[in-house]
């Protein structure tokens, strides 16, 4: 049986998805990407939030109108059964059994999940109730899997969890790490979880990139403390961070319309947004999920949030264009992910650049996908750079 797997959710939940295809594959099942050859198709779910799961109502719908056997496995199945169609098998699968995960990604990077689950218990967040506490993975089964795919050529190690400050000896890991990885980047570092050990560690450590991902989520501190999270200035943090770690790129996420933000607790938002000028950053709406803290405080107008929302992403484009066209003319290392045959040009990246969700680096040359080359940017498209190879 031909078994195409679609993954909803993050990069967290795609690490799942590897390790399931794995499984599969030993129970005697073949993986294939292609659905038209498939004889089933599997929908690896995410219910973190009321979009997600419209998200994946509509993509189980579009896959059941095929005819093909339908199957649905993921956190939805658990949290939300009562949602899934009755043409949809549900499929209780074993994801922590041990199997060698299939990559998903281009072969220039793979995704390595250190621990499931959170203790933080935001008040806006179901995570807790879906994944359960924060439970890291032993260090071997780490270490093991990172060789696996070193050996097998992947340059890039992306750690994520939903916490990554919380794992035990984070930083005595990445030197571990280190040993077998060419590059690592880190995903989901808390603000009130940094460490000077941590940071020495990204500005010494030639191997990690000079690269952040820090979901402050708000920086008005009635707002930040409503959210259950502890209070980090993100203005002393950020400049903490750039006086220590030259060149370093900072990415982060905001949310805006949370129960109770005035339109002067936004615009402080929206201001800082303007001035501190991160790299990259992701907005979204606050949700209202049952279950958690923030259902029953006093609710932002939808009509509200997504104003809000509209006005804070042309901030930060604005943002990232004019830091965009300020490096034209710099010479940079970057990886090629894959060719767009389509298009005509390779996706490429360099460490300052995460894949999926920051903009890349278009190169008009059919390169060698996992292998660095020298850039020159010499111009941006959209949110895109623009690079010539030469060397």
């Amino acid at each position: 049986m031909r078994v195409a797997i679609t993954t909803l959710g993050c990069d967290k939940n795609r690490c799942d998805s590897e390790q399931l295809a794995a499984n599969l594959r030993t129970k005697g099942y073949t993986i294939t990407g292609d659905e038209s050859v498939a004889d089933i198709l599997l929908v690896n779910t995410c219910s973190f939030i009321e979009s997600a799961r419209n998200e994946a109502l509509d993509i189980i719908n579009q896959k059941i109108a095929t005819g093909k056997r339908v199957v649905v496995t993921g956190c939805m199945t658990v949290n939300y059964p009562e949602l899934i169609p009755i043409k949809a098998e549900v499929w209780d699968i074993d994801k922590t059994a041990q199997a060698t995960k299939l990559l998903s990604t281009p072969k220039s990077y793979v995704y390595i999940k250190i621990a499931d689950g959170c203790d933080n218990r935001c008040a806006y967040c179901t995570i807790p109730s879906i994944r359960g506490g924060y439970t890291p993975r032993p260090k071997q089964d780490i270490i093991g899997e990172v060789e696996h795919f070193a050996n097998l050529g992947v340059p890039e190690f992306i750690l994520v969890a939903q916490d990554l400050t919380k794992y035990p000896d984070l930083v005595g890991l990445i030197r571990e790490i280190s040993q077998h990885a060419q590059k690592i980047r880190l995903h989901y570092i808390y603000p009130n979880g940094i460490t000077d050990e941590l940071i020495n560690e990204v500005a010494n450590n030639p191997k990690v990139c000079k690269y952040l991902d820090i979901p402050f989520q708000h920086v008005n501190k009635r707002i930040t403390e409503l959210m259950n999270r502890k209070y980090t200035d993100p203005k002393n943090l950020i400049e903490k961070f750039r006086l220590r770690i030259p060149n370093l790129a900072l990415r982060s996420t905001f949310m805006v319309g949370f129960p109770t933000e005035t339109d002067d607790e936004f615009l402080e938002l929206r201001n800082f947004v303007q001035t501190a000028k991160l790299d990259y950053v992701g907005f979204f709406t606050y949700s209202r999920e049952r279950g958690t803290t923030a259902y029953d405080m006093p609710q932002v107008p939808e009509k509200i949030k997504k104003s809000r929302l509209q006005a804070i992403e042309r901030v930060q484009s604005d943002v990232t264009m004019g830091m965009h066209k300020k490096i034209v003319g710099r010479v940079v290392e970057v990886a090629c992910d894959y060719y767009d045959g389509v298009l005509g040009y390779s996706v490429t990246r360099c460490q300052w650049l995460s894949p999926d969700v920051d903009p890349f680096i278009i190169v008009h040359h059919q390169l060698e996908p996992a292998k660095e080359y020298r850039v020159k940017i010499v111009g941006t498209h959209k949110l895109n750079l623009i690079g010539e190879i030469i060397s």
